[in-house]
């Protein structure tokens, strides 16, 4: 990562690093991806219609390429520059949006999830986004809010549509589409009118990395094309996770606080 990008990446929260994996490397990622998402794990979740797989969370526990992958040098490099220090994995998940099937992820930010749910002490921890199909306007890509990494979010601006409904046995109500902390759309209308839109669009290959705290979300896939990505969210090892009631399972939030050492994976 260049300095312009580093840069970039402190004022607007994010920046896509372009052709970062090659068309060979991205094809052995998709092999694992289809095998993994024809095998019964405990991390999947499906769209509200039961049947269509919309993501598989903990494929590394499940997968020694994804492992090793969350050690490739080109992403752990980066991250830990961008840290500004030793990280480990603390979320890790294949979001499929599959052609017609893919429903939307809701307004919101990761930070407040994992400081909610599993707490993490601050917002020192950013995402890896592998893109392994194209990404364009038609099938759901993310949505990004710039420079609202460093907004401080409270309860108040909070919906919680489930009710009192906590517990790491509740995992589930923390990835599905209907999202378990929903943002107040008067928070989000003023929010978007002052600082805009930007949709992460790209290649196979292509890495978008992004703020743990910058406001997010996508749309529903209208297209007869694919939009499945790597997710791997790093976190500084000094900002490892507090102890909570009751933590979500390990393939939602690791508590393996190991740092990681940089290795070639292809």
């Amino acid at each position: 990562m260049e300095s312009k990008d580093l840069e970039l990446y402190r004022k607007q929260g994010f920046n896509i690093s372009e052709s970062l994996y090659t068309r060979q490397e991205v094809n052995i990622l998709n092999a694992e991806t289809h095998r993994l998402m024809h095998e019964s794990s405990a991390g999947k979740v499906l769209e509200g219609n039961g049947k269509t797989l919309r993501s598989i969370n903990g494929p590394n526990l499940n997968s020694e390429l994804f492992q090793n992958l969350a050690c490739d040098a080109r992403l752990l490099g980066q991250a830990e520059m961008l840290l500004g220090g030793p990280v480990y994995v603390h979320q890790y998940k294949i979001n499929t949006k599959q052609a017609f099937q893919g429903q939307n992820w809701e307004w919101h930010s990761d930070y407040w999830f994992w400081k909610k749910e599993d707490g993490m002490p601050e917002p020192k921890a950013l995402t890896t986004v592998i893109f392994l199909d194209e990404v364009n306007e038609f099938n759901g890509p993310m949505l990004l809010v710039p420079g609202t990494q460093y907004d401080v979010l409270i309860d108040e601006i909070h919906d919680r549509p489930y009710g009192e409904l906590d517990g790491g046995d509740n995992w589930a109500i923390t990835t599905a589409q209907n999202l378990k902390y929903r943002l107040s759309e008067t928070y989000l209308r003023k929010k978007i009118e002052n600082k805009g839109i930007v949709a992460a669009k790209g290649r196979p290959g292509d890495v978008l990395f992004f703020h743990c705290n910058l406001l997010h979300c996508s749309s529903a896939n209208s297209s007869p094309w694919d939009r499945k990505a790597v997710f791997i969210s790093y976190n500084l090892v000094s900002n490892c996770l507090n102890e909570v009631p009751s933590p979500r399972p390990e393939f939602m939030a690791s508590r393996q606080f190991t740092p990681l050492t940089q290795k070639r994976v292809f």
